[in-house]
């Protein structure tokens, strides 16, 4: 009989498969299958064969498979437990990788395979991973026995999102005292666990001047239930923090808010991100600052108001002094510089003129040094103009401000003042106007030293031409014809030249308050128009309030009895009658003759020069008696009041 020693041997092997769960990446959820083969490498039949399964995290931890190990088949059809020589039984397991497992880093899975010999001969094996090209033997036995390690590289990521909303104050726009609720959220996007997780907050605004949140950030509560600093995969952290915009901030153009928030991952490995603002219309996906921009507004806003000081005529005009308030407002949304103002002042012809004191600067309502103006503050500027006559003559005078000044970011604007009284229907940008009383008023006056003098004797005419208005007057021209019932003998004026060739009186300039006199003296006419006239023709400085008084008149009534004292009423057609010239103007007139002896030999009321000699005197002779050649007396009575006129009279037949 021939011994043959038994040589029982067995070799396992483990190999790994996983199947994505859909994400693309290796990591939770993913299903790691496991095969398991366990050959009979000896030489004779093992009976108990069996697995006992050992599995851990990379860190050593232990795990429990999600199935398995689970029998499949034996290649020779024994059953499970039972290997023929030669024979492989497969096994399978599978394990759905948990976040631990991620967090470790990855599994390790071995297997060790053990079974009988017929004489009781128990032998085991370790597992090999057939897939692993860097297989050792740390045992010698020619066998790797290496594990199936399933590595899970890790990947962590932090997702850093800001975002604002504003509270308004009221006003209806972003500015001062406005509050910006900042709401920043961390979220671990990586494959890992997260700790010491937490942010660093940065506030500056436009101009990258550093700021000081009013409050936070704050913690507030994290999606999965992790305390804080704590980060599960998946898991966002939500923070809170306020600020109140300032007027710093308002004139640097905003604020601009950044967020870092930073973790370490279980392998030791810190990941920062920097945050993202949440708004990806702004053509910035990613590590883009908060950021609230205030557009500025700067909006000056110039009144120019006037008061007037009377001299004491109770007049606005000559020698009042206007005292104008000029009022520079900063109703815009930024602080302005460079504050100033340019003052026009015209009179109302457009004729420029010079103030005479000032524009001065004299205070700030906030305190604000000359040139600088805050938000909402009000710079004020005086000024003086003492009235001329040329304004007067003008109309009066128009004053305008340009204020102008420079915003943060160089903008410079401008305004023209309004006049504060929107009540004239213009509200904004209006001159301020002093319209002073300009009236303009010339009056003549026409005067006779004689209203009866005798025809051939000399009247003088006083023409007085007066400025008794406000205003200057030039080219002034008096029409001053004398009538036909005067001979021109001499003028005489005070201002200005008379022509008695035209009859004009020209005077080239008169003052208000100035009065001029033209004197003319005339001989009286025994006929012709005796009514003189003088009319103001021309003027120039406005028109006449009271044209009535530009026209005046005066007239004589010349007593024109040249009493002819010699008469011969003889018929022959000459000399015939008693004349007395103009006894006809004096209808109420009684005219006596009387002989040389006391004695009336002739009377008639209303005489109209027809006595040809005849008596109708009844003391001496008949009524239709010729009176002889003689001496006689006569009393003329005109009938209007005057003393009578007598003289002696010769009748020649």
């Amino acid at each position: 009989m021939t011994l043959i020693p038994e040589d029982p041997s067995i070799l396992a092997e483990k190999s790994a498969v996983v199947t994505d769960n859909g994400d693309g990446v290796l990591g939770l959820n993913d299903v790691i299958t496991y095969t398991i083969t366990v050959t009979n490498t000896g030489n004779v039949t093992l009976d108990g064969v069996g697995l006992l399964d050992s599995f851990t995290d990379a860190n050593g931890n232990p795990l429990t498979l999600s199935s398995g190990p689970t029998f499949v088949s034996a290649d020779q059809g024994s059953l499970e437990g039972d290997l023929l020589v030669g024979e492989t039984a497969t096994y399978t397991a599978t394990y759905t990788i948990a976040q631990s497992a991620v967090d470790a880093g990855g599994v390790i899975n071995t297997v060790l395979a053990d079974g009988d010999s017929p004489s009781g001969t128990n032998v085991s094996d370790d597992s090999d991973d057939p897939n692993d090209p860097t297989d050792t033997d740390p045992d010698g036995d020619g066998d790797p026995d290496d594990p199936t390690v399933t590595l899970i590289p890790e990947n962590p990521i932090l997702e850093v999102t800001k975002t604002a909303t504003i509270a308004d104050d009221g006003d209806g726009f972003i500015g001062v005292n406005d509050v910006i609720t900042y709401t920043i959220t961390v979220e671990n996007t990586g494959n890992v666990t997260m700790t010491g997780v937490g942010i660093v907050d940065t506030l500056v605004d436009a101009n990258g001047n550093p700021l000081t949140l009013t409050t936070g950030p704050t913690y507030v509560s994290s999606s999965l239930g992790s305390a804080q600093g704590t980060l599960q995969v998946g898991e966002v952290a939500t923070y809170t923090a306020t600020y109140i915009i300032t007027q710093s901030d308002v004139d640097a153009g905003g604020v601009s808010n950044s967020v870092v928030g930073s973790g370490t991952s279980p392998v030791g490995t810190i990941v920062n991100d920097t945050s993202d603002d949440g708004d990806d219309t702004d053509g910035n996906t990613t590590d883009d600052p908060t950021e609230i921009l205030i557009p500025e507004n700067p909006i000056l806003e110039v009144t120019k108001t006037a008061t007037i000081a009377d001299d004491g005529d109770g007049f606005t005009g000559v020698n009042d002094v206007i005292t104008y308030t000029i009022t520079v407002e900063n109703t815009g949304n930024v602080t302005m510089t460079g504050v100033g103002i340019v003052d026009t002042l015209v009179d109302a012809n457009g004729n420029p003129l010079t103030l005479t004191t000032g524009p001065t600067y004299v205070s700030s309502s906030l305190g604000s040094a000359q040139g600088t103006l805050q938000v909402g503050e009000v710079a004020t500027y005086t000024a003086t103009y003492i009235i001329t006559q040329s304004d007067v003559d003008a109309g009066g005078v128009s004053n305008s401000v340009v204020g102008s000044g420079t915003s943060p970011v160089g903008t410079i604007v401008n305004d023209t003042s309004d006049d504060g009284d929107d009540t004239d229907g213009n509200n904004t940008n209006d001159p301020t106007e002093t319209i002073t009383d300009s009236i303009f008023d010339l009056s003549v006056i026409k005067e006779v030293d004689n209203t009866s003098p005798i025809v051939g004797e000399n009247v003088t005419f006083t023409i007085t031409l007066s400025n008794e208005g406000f205003v200057t007057a030039t080219n002034i021209i008096v029409d001053e014809v004398i009538p036909s019932g005067y001979t021109f003998v001499s003028a005489i004026t005070t201002n200005g030249v008379y022509s008695d060739f035209d009859g004009t009186w020209t005077v080239a300039q008169l003052n208000p308050g100035q009065v001029e006199i033209l004197q003319i003296t005339v001989q009286v006419l025994g006929f012709g128009d005796y009514l003189n006239t003088a009319t103001i023709a021309n003027a120039t400085g406005g028109v006449d309030v009271t044209p009535d008084d530009n026209t005046d008149t005066a007239a004589v009534v010349p007593i024109c009895l040249t009493i002819y004292n010699e008469f011969s009423p003889n018929d022959d057609g000459i000399n015939d009658f008693f004349n007395i010239d103009c006894i006809e103007t004096y209808p109420n007139n009684k005219v006596e003759i009387y002989n040389r002896w006391g004695n009336i030999v002739y009377e008639k009321r209303g005489y109209r020069n027809d006595w040809n000699g005849t008596s109708n005197g009844r003391a001496v002779l008949n009524q239709s008696d010729k009176l002889p050649v003689g001496t006689y007396y006569y009393i003329i009575d005109l009938g209007d009041g005057s003393k009578p006129r007598v003289g002696w009279l010769y009748l020649n037949r």
